[in-house]
């Protein structure tokens, strides 16, 4: 979808820019993720499947409740929200990550880091993109303002010599038609990696993220299952 960073926020000419250098955000309940448009309490499993290239892409996003993970942030000790994702290339399991996320209290969604395991031929090959905050990178990185709208601007992964990307939403009228259904006024994110790529997400309330949009590809949501896991 990253100094001791506190999430803000500055209005300038009709834009808000979100980082962190004011006050750290306080995690009373972390684990509670109900972010309107990353709803992540109330899911139980999302796949999405296309293309990207050349390549079918298949992602399994899933909650794990029973996996745990803390971090430590300005004297907080924060419980994780773990998701998931095993990525598959033409049918063949390349990726499974671990998505550490938390909630504030003022609704954004923040993002803590990622274990890594990459495969080939059915065994671990490397970690590539692996990081954790207060390990790696002081940044925190965002992956939903509380209150999202054209404009902002964030950062999901500010990470010195592993990973860079910047966010910012462009749109939130958008309709999108995807096998999952179809999903009215969502929000349309633009994603610049650190490797000079482009990417979009579109993210619909209630639901979440319901298509990816690489450079070269699109990958729609197919299947949005909610519940416990």
């Amino acid at each position: 979808m990253k100094t001791t960073l506190i999430m803000g926020l500055f209005l300038g000419a009709q834009i808000s820019y979100l980082s962190a250098d004011e006050s750290l955000p306080k995690f009373s309940h972390p684990r509670e993720i109900t972010n309107p448009f990353l709803p992540l309490s109330s899911l139980k499993q999302d796949v999405l499947e296309g293309k990207e290239g050349r390549k079918k892409l298949r992602i399994e996003r899933t909650v794990k409740p029973d996996v745990h993970k803390t971090f430590n942030i300005g004297g907080q000790t924060v419980e994780t929200f773990v998701l998931e994702d095993r990525e598959f290339e033409n049918g063949k399991l390349s990726e499974v990550t671990l998505d550490y996320i938390a909630q504030s209290d003022d609704g954004a969604v923040y993002y803590l880091g990622e274990d890594v395991d990459e495969y080939r031929n059915g065994k671990v090959s490397g970690h590539s993109g692996a990081w954790l905050y207060g390990v790696h990178t002081q940044h925190l990185g965002i992956l939903m303002p509380a209150n999202p709208k054209i404009g902002d601007k964030f950062k999901s992964e500010d990470v010195p010599k592993i990973t860079t990307e910047d966010d910012e939403v462009i749109s939130d009228s958008e309709t999108v038609k995807v096998p999952a259904g179809t999903y009215e006024h969502c929000i349309k994110v633009r994603e610049k990696l650190s490797d000079g790529a482009t990417e979009y997400k579109y993210y619909a309330k209630g639901v979440g993220c319901v298509r990816e949009l690489p450079e070269k590809g699109d990958v729609p949501l197919i299947s949005h299952k909610e519940g416990k896991p």
